[in-house]
């Protein structure tokens, strides 16, 4: 059975929605962005940060590869 493609849409708009509200308040650290840096250790600069910049290349080129290929 495959997936319907609309159920996306549900942690799609969950996350537009929680992105949207928190880029609003103008607080800092709790956009995605941020709280991405924060753990990857790239902002502030960490000890951990090359690793964690090479985990999330390594996601992302893993992910879209993952996208592309599956049938």
């Amino acid at each position: 059975m495959d997936f319907p493609l609309w159920l996306w849409a549900i942690p799609a708009g969950s996350f537009a929605v929680l992105e949207a509200l928190a880029i609003r308040n103008r607080r800092k650290g709790d956009t995605a962005s941020e709280l991405l840096r924060r753990a990857a250790g790239i902002s502030p600069a960490r000890p951990w940060r090359p690793v964690g910049v090479a985990v999330i290349a390594t996601f992302c080129a893993w992910l879209a590869n993952h996208l592309i290929n599956t049938v």
